[in-house]
């Protein structure tokens, strides 16, 4: 039986872990072609080797340079783009008096400038096909206000603002663009970090979405017919109260 989107070329940024592995799995066993970026090659080298039909480029979304060589590589090995998943970001957690110009550089650099770099990549192929989706994975943090996340919400509140308003250019064009706003995802994003910015009483292990839960709904998007548009879906924990 032919899987879903055999045929398909999706790439992804920050591949290497977390949501990003998750994602690639996920529609790697739906049939997809998958061209896999990060900063790091070591664990995109990896996946592409255990998924088969796929190809690991190193990339630094910062760079715009490197956006448009990971969307060529795309175009060089399976000559057409169908989803691009800017998923690369991180975030630095803490009071905004205790970051540093570096913390605020890098998380605007990453989180805005590489989705934004990204998606012009894509755009620019997707235009030309007159077909394709780009999904910009955000956070919850961009629909709220939250207490020491003050650079990092704004800039999930940018790549919203950014998105939808790509959106709004690439519907001439038949090529769609969503965001993904999902809430506590259970990462290593999490465990590698000494401050949690959330009570005591909820454990990311125990409490959080799994990776592969948000990768699904990635996935069910990307599935959607070509007449219609999900504009932004937010996803978040349901932690009852302890």
């Amino acid at each position: 039986m032919k899987k879903r989107l055999e045929g398909k070329v999706v790439c992804i940024t920050g591949a290497g872990r977390g949501l990003g592995r998750a994602l690639a799995e996920r529609f790697s066993a739906e049939g997809a072609s998958l061209v896999l970026g990060a900063r790091t090659t070591p664990e995109i080298d990896e996946l592409a080797r255990t998924l088969g039909d796929a190809i690991a480029v190193q990339t630094d979304v910062r760079s715009a340079n490197d956006c448009h060589r990971l969307v060529d590589a795309a175009m060089a090995e399976y000559e057409r783009l169908d989803v691009m998943i800017n998923n690369a970001g991180l975030a630095i957690y803490g009071p905004v008096d205790t970051l540093s110009e570096n913390d605020i550089d890098v998380m605007i650099d990453t989180n805005v400038k590489g989705v934004i770099h990204g998606s012009i990549a894509a755009f620019k192929v997707m235009k030309a096909q007159r077909s394709g989706l780009i999904v910009n994975i955000s956070s919850i943090a961009g629909k709220l206000h939250l207490p020491n996340e003050a650079v990092y919400g704004a800039t999930k509140w940018a790549v919203n603002g950014f998105t939808g308003t790509l959106r709004l250019e690439a519907a001439a064009y038949d090529v769609k663009v969503t965001s993904v706003c999902p809430g506590g995802i259970d990462t290593p994003f999490w465990r590698a970090m000494d401050y949690y910015p959330f009570p005591d009483h909820i454990d990311p292990a125990r409490d959080f979405m799994k990776p592969e839960e948000v990768a699904e709904s990635v996935l069910e998007i990307a599935l959607k017919s070509d007449r219609y548009v999900v504009p932004e879906l937010v996803m978040v924990p349901l932690i009852p109260p302890r």
